[in-house]
C-alpha cells in the first residue's frame, strides 16, 4: 500500500477492494511504502489511518512499514523519534535477515525466498557515500535470496 495514510473513504475503498478480491485468501506480507499517517504523521493519525482502517490485517499480518514525507513531519530519522519510531518496531540488528543497518531508519528482511529492503527516501542521507547507501550495497551482497 502507498499513500494509505487518508483514513477516508478512498482509503476503506481500497482496503474493502483486496479483501473482496479473495476474502478466502490470506495475506502473507504487508508492505506501507510510505505517507501511512496524514498530514503529519501524528499519533492520531496513525490511530485513524491505521488501526482503526485496518484492524482484521494487523491482526494476522506482520506490517512492514517505510517511512514517507507526511510521516516524517513528526519523526525524526537520525534520532529514531517521533510517532513512526514509536509506533513500529523494526529490525535494526538484522533480526528478520539481512545485514544490520543499526537503525529503524531503513532495514531488511526476508520472507520466503525473497529478500525485501526498506529505505528511507525522505530525512536519511541518500549521497553514495551515505551510510544507507553503504549499508544497501552490503546488504545485497549478503544476501542469498533468489527474489
Amino acid at each position: 500500500m502507498g499513500d494509505s495514510g487518508t483514513a477516508d473513504s478512498r482509503a476503506a475503498a481500497v482496503r474493502d477492494a483486496y479483501k473482496n478480491l479473495s476474502p478466502a485468501t490470506r495475506t502473507d506480507v504487508w508492505l506501507m511504502l510510505g505517507d501511512n499517517a496524514y498530514s503529519n504523521g501524528e499519533d492520531a493519525e496513525y490511530q485513524d489511518a491505521v488501526f482503526d482502517m485496518y484492524p482484521d490485517f494487523l491482526k494476522s499480518t506482520v506490517l512492514w512499514p517505510a517511512l514517507g514525507n507526511h510521516d516524517g513531519h513528526t519523526a525524526d530519522s537520525e534520532t529514531e523519534s517521533g510517532p513512526y519510531y514509536d509506533i513500529f518496531d523494526l529490525p535494526r540488528n538484522a533480526e528478520a535477515g539481512g545485514v544490520a543497518s543499526h537503525t529503524e531508519a531503513y532495514y531488511s528482511f526476508d520472507y520466503a525466498n525473497i529478500h525485501f529492503i526498506c529505505l528511507d527516501s525522505y530525512e536519511t542521507d541518500r549521497s553514495t557515500s551515505g551510510s544507507m547507501h553503504q549499508w544497501l550495497e552490503s546488504d545485497l551482497s549478503a544476501t542469498g535470496q533468489p527474489w
